[in-house]
């Protein structure tokens, strides 16, 4: 190997690395992530000695808009370290316009997917199980809550890292391998496992109402005895699709609750509901 090969050393990696986790805190309504995506290249381009015109053409360089997810986004970052590597020892492949190329092809589908699995399902489920925990006065729901910080520790560690490692080989081993369908596929099976798990312990529904009763005591039919004999938590569940159904009928979440609220009063009114 060449002795003057440019080579970004481990303590300004790490450096970088360290910059990822609070990058999306550098936001600004021009170019959003941009400030953030340049300051995590600071210690790149000082460990690889890149000072005067060219430092200010570096920063310049990472200066476009830019948005993406924090952890997805990671694996770019990881990539765009590589690629400065390259381009520090005169690869003629990496120019300017093949580092914002790459950038700008991956944040669109990293965003969707990774607001989606993270936002979307990943910390939904850790912050109703911890809640669940709390309601029953278990301090573990406050400590479980913390999970989110260790997904964002390893949710940027791992990909920023393999992003660095791979350079732009990255694109074609997650074509080749189908990574992205595998992971968007388990995300919708973990999702739909936790919604049949929350609808059985944070919804509760139940009806009073008894069928053929006379005065006698104990007479009559209980409704509810019925539905749980047929299948227990059956009211929460066809509660569940009727919100799904309403709200695949397009119509506004803000609707949906209202329609709720009336329809809970008015069924408790009734007595229909307990």
């Amino acid at each position: 190997m060449d002795a003057k090969l440019k080579k970004i050393n481990e303590k300004d990696l790490y450096g970088a690395l360290w910059r990822v986790n609070n990058f999306a805190g550098n936001y600004n309504f021009e170019r959003l992530m941009a400030l953030g995506m340049t300051q995590v290249m600071v210690p790149v381009f000082r460990s690889l000695g890149i000072t005067g015109d060219k430092l200010k053409e570096g920063l310049k360089r990472h200066m476009v808009f830019y948005n993406t997810h924090p952890y997805f986004g990671a694996l770019i970052m990881g990539v765009m370290v590589a690629m400065e590597e390259a381009k520090a020892n005169d690869d003629e492949g990496v120019t300017e316009e093949a580092i914002n190329g790459f950038k700008v092809a991956l944040m669109g589908p990293f965003a969707g997917i990774g607001d989606s699995f993270f936002w979307g399902t990943v910390h939904p489920i850790i912050l109703a199980v911890s809640a669940n925990l709390a309601l029953e006065g278990n301090f573990l729901g406050f400590v479980f809550a913390f999970l989110i910080a260790a997904e964002a520790i390893l949710g940027t560690f791992y990909p920023f890292m393999w992003g660095y490692k791979s350079g732009t080989e990255i694109v074609e081993k997650i074509r080749t391998s189908k990574l992205i369908q595998k992971f968007t596929e388990g995300a919708k099976i973990v999702a739909m496992f936790v919604a049949g798990v929350m609808v059985t312990t944070l919804i509760s529904v139940s009806t009073p109402v008894v069928l053929f009763g006379n005065e006698a005591e104990g007479s009559g039919v209980n409704l509810q005895g019925i539905f749980d004999s047929i299948l227990p938590k059956l009211l929460p569940l066809g509660l569940l699709f009727f919100i799904y159904w309403l709200l695949k009928k397009k119509l506004n979440p803000l609707w949906v609750m209202v329609i709720l609220m009336v329809l809970t009063v008015g069924l408790k009114a009734l007595g229909w509901v307990g």
